[in-house]
């Protein structure tokens, strides 16, 4: 994770924050929409940029960037 922190910060500075919430521990009582999507049946990790799931069962960085870049333009 840390490594994807990296990349994101050197791309898009402090534009992007980077937010690792680990389901063991903090469960998933405070992150329903997280929730929601593991019970339609996508595996972790999900993926979540401004409140939307975006990827599931794998951290993909260049679509994570392109994403990114998409919503910066807007």
């Amino acid at each position: 994770m840390e490594k994807v922190s990296e990349d994101l910060k050197e791309s898009f500075g402090d534009q992007v924050s980077l937010k690792y919430i680990d389901a063991d521990k903090e469960g998933l009582v405070n992150y329903p929409l997280v929730n929601k999507v593991l019970q339609m049946g996508y595996p972790f990790p999900i993926t979540v940029i401004n409140g939307e799931p975006k990827f599931a069962g794998g951290i993909m960085v260049p679509e994570l960037k392109s994403s990114i870049e998409e919503l910066l333009k807007q």
